[in-house]
């Protein structure tokens, strides 16, 4: 009989089995990730920057391209922007509409409106003079959306788009939207701080601003499979109920386009190496093909894809008024904000280091009390309290 002060054999065995078997299982995990090697495709090993073309012929309005360079896998700078290009439309009937350089690497056309069912390319020659060309691609009409609508579901705000094309000639779409919505920073500063212990009223407005965001996710769909050429309630975004963005206002634009098939294909395979990657049943990265070339030298990769159509948008906002009283909004960008101590400035002198450390950053609370001929300030830092950091103070005209 064994002693009462060891366990019995059928707890002893038990453990043991298990424990032999995580050992195997944690070798094969050893294995395994002793097996993963780095993989870098050979079109990333190259020194050279390769041309990235980011935008689309647009036949109802202003044709806005951007040029870049791409980086190395290991670089964490911005994307250079490539200057000094001379870009121009051209029809396939030989029109051709110049665009001119706005900003750093972005170009615009004039508003224009071009006829659909007409082919058209873009062509791009470098500060460097070496020339590139989009593939001709016939400009197609896009339908107007149908319905673009919000609902209120118990854990957010859900966003939804109807559309279709009664000649069924459009068959693939894709959409573009951006946010703006109004917010607040966590301290209304009403005063500034000049240095020499003098403080004034402010004048400019840096409490109030309105943040716009573009969607960096893809959003296409086909019909090609339906019956009809119709999109029924496709869900656009789904805002949480936490969201600050739904605080005080709330609005989001829409652009819709129709695609060709290639041009469809495309932004599929971007979206599938971009959005799905990160488990092992995800699909390996591929080299996504565009319909940009070098024209000098066919073998030089360019990344992008120049596609041609009409554009649809549509516009809703969202008030605080529409939404659940009980709903309480995270504010990730203000949520390390509080209050320091404060200090009256008539009955006590604080040095001058004392006013730099707290004001030096020449903002400062509104005052929140008055002791004898002076007033009581309160620091903060310029974080918590400059709107501007994390937005614009001049209201979007659409406000």
């Amino acid at each position: 009989m064994l002693p009462t002060t060891f366990p019995a054999l059928t707890t002893i065995i038990p453990m043991a089995i298990l424990l032999f078997r995580f050992a195997n299982w944690l070798a094969l995990l050893l294995l395994l990730g002793a097996c993963v090697q780095p993989y870098e495709p050979t079109i990333l090993r190259s020194t050279k920057p390769l041309l990235v073309v980011d935008g689309f012929i647009n036949g109802s309005g202003i044709t806005a391209i951007r040029l870049t360079r791409s980086l190395k896998l290991e670089e964490q700078t911005g994307f250079p922007p490539e200057t000094g290009a001379l870009l121009r439309i051209e029809a396939a009937s030989g029109q051709q509409y110049k665009l001119r350089e706005t900003m750093a690497g972005t170009y615009e056309s004039a508003a224009l409106v071009l006829p659909a069912g007409q082919r058209y390319r873009l062509h791009i020659t470098t500060r460097a003079r070496r020339e590139y060309a989009s593939d001709f691609t016939l400009l197609k009409s896009t339908p107007p959306l149908d319905a673009f609508r919000a609902q209120v579901e118990p854990s957010g705000v859900q966003l939804y788009l109807s559309t279709h094309d009664d000649t069924g000639s459009s068959q693939y779409y894709r959409w573009q939207y951006e946010e703006t919505w109004e917010f607040t920073s966590a301290h209304d500063s009403r005063w500034r701080y000049l240095g020499n212990k003098q403080m004034v009223r402010r004048k400019e407005n840096i409490y109030r601003c309105w943040r716009t965001e573009s969607a960096a996710n893809i959003k296409t769909f086909s019909t090609l499979r339906l019956q009809q050429d119709a999109v029924r309630d496709y869900r656009l975004l789904f805002v949480p109920a936490t969201a600050i963005r739904l605080r005080y206002r709330y609005s989001i634009i829409v652009h819709q386009y129709a695609l060709a098939r290639e041009e469809f294909d495309y932004w599929e395979a971007v979206k599938k190496n971009t959005d799905n990657l990160g488990t092992l049943f995800d699909p390996l990265p591929s080299q996504i093909q565009g319909n940009v070339h070098a024209l000098a030298d066919e073998s030089e990769p360019v990344l992008g894809f120049v596609g041609a159509a009409t554009v649809r948008e549509q516009r809703l906002f969202i008030n605080r008024a529409q939404l659940p009283f009980e709903w309480q909004f995270v504010d990730d960008i203000y949520r390390t904000c509080v209050d320091v101590d404060t200090f009256p400035s008539a009955r006590y002198k604080p040095s001058d280091w004392t006013y730099d450390e707290m004001f030096g950053d020449s903002v400062a609370r509104m005052p929140v009390a008055r002791i004898g001929p002076g007033e009581t300030y309160t620091g903060q830092t310029q974080a918590c309290v400059d709107c501007r950091l994390h937005g614009s103070n001049v209201s979007p005209s659409f406000w």
